[in-house]
């Protein structure tokens, strides 16, 4: 598999109804809860990339993230709870949405989320093709003047090439009833009966480069075997094993990810990227989805967005890509 489950203070995932999901591949996102008063979108970011690599972020990742990332402003009061979408970060199949909940006594030693959350990308990027979405909203911490905040990771398997930071697309959220999560096998405790629905266009604030390498070819863990020739005095029946070789087809690598076309010799392993000062930044989440030639589609999610031009290889397992 290309996912590496964490621990996850996300409580929800959902999946939309019009999105086609591969069974093969599984999408799995991680969300992490900070120490910090009033986290804003970059501070979750560089608490993420600290915890990610050991050191501080670049200069050049934060404006990065500053360029990515878009005030929204918008909310949305049901009863006595309000729910404000604060700010967006976007890329092509991943967006990080930061949320404020007031008008409940929080308690700051506890998790809260919602008992149902949908996010949905509209006009359906994948354009009913092989694709499909995965979302996880937790709090990650408190304001100054107590409203909860919260966390959306939303990862897209767009299998057509659409990038979901175009401007031509939609972010849909609905959130239904305030709760208190619990740990172990207690019952999520509801706190409060509600809506809150929000409708958030995609404004293309930053399109960073993508790097495109056309057909590249990797070794492989899973071996084939190859028939010995009768004529040679080889019999049918007698086989030899060797490595197998994969093909990658339009391999693409953007701020929040990368990925490619490849045959069914890839091994089912996580990315990562190499930058320039040698330090690696590992895929946390993936997704893919069978292809009607036998092929997949893949794509592999970096858990803070980077600035492509800091990038000098990709790693899949042993194997190594070089960029330039």
């Amino acid at each position: 598999r290309m996912t590496k489950q964490e621990h996850i203070t996300t409580v929800k995932r959902r999946i939309p109804k019009t999105a086609l999901i591969a069974a093969a591949l599984a999408l799995v996102l991680a969300g992490t809860a900070l120490a910090v008063a009033s986290p804003t979108l970059r501070g979750w970011f560089e608490q993420k990339w600290a915890e990610e690599t050991g050191g501080q972020m670049t200069e050049s990742q934060s404006l990065l993230i500053n360029s990515l990332t878009q005030k929204v402003g918008e909310s949305v009061t049901s009863g006595e709870v309000t729910v404000t979408v604060d700010s967006i970060t976007v890329g092509g199949s991943q967006i990080w949405a930061l949320l404020d909940v007031e008008g409940w006594d929080f308690d700051r030693d506890a998790q809260y989320s919602f008992d149902r959350v949908r996010a949905e990308i509209v006009p359906d990027p994948s354009e009913g093709q092989y694709g499909g979405a995965a979302y996880g909203l937790g709090s990650i911490g408190f304001t100054e003047y107590d409203k909860c905040r919260m966390l959306l990771e939303f990862s897209a398997t767009i299998s057509t090439g659409n990038q979901l930071n175009s401007g031509d697309y939609t972010l849909e959220i609905d959130l239904n009833d305030l709760i208190r999560c619990r740990t172990g096998r207690a019952e999520d405790e509801i706190l409060y009966e509600g809506d809150w629905s929000f409708s958030i266009p995609l404004t293309p604030e930053s399109l960073s480069p993508v790097i495109t390498i056309d057909h590249v070819q990797v070794p492989s863990k899973q071996m084939v075997w190859d028939q010995t020739d009768e004529e040679d005095g080889g019999t049918a029946e007698g086989t030899e094993p060797r490595p197998a070789v994969a093909t990658l087809t339009n391999l693409q690598i953007s701020a929040t990810g990368v990925s490619f076309y490849c045959d069914g010799l890839m091994d089912r392993t996580r990315a990562a990227a190499i930058l320039a000062d040698g330090t690696e930044v590992e895929s946390h989440g993936g997704g893919g989805s069978s292809l009607e030639d036998g092929g997949w589609y893949a794509s592999f999610d970096w858990p803070v967005p980077l600035d492509v031009t800091d990038i000098v290889a990709i790693r899949f397992g042993n194997a190594e890509i070089p960029l330039n």
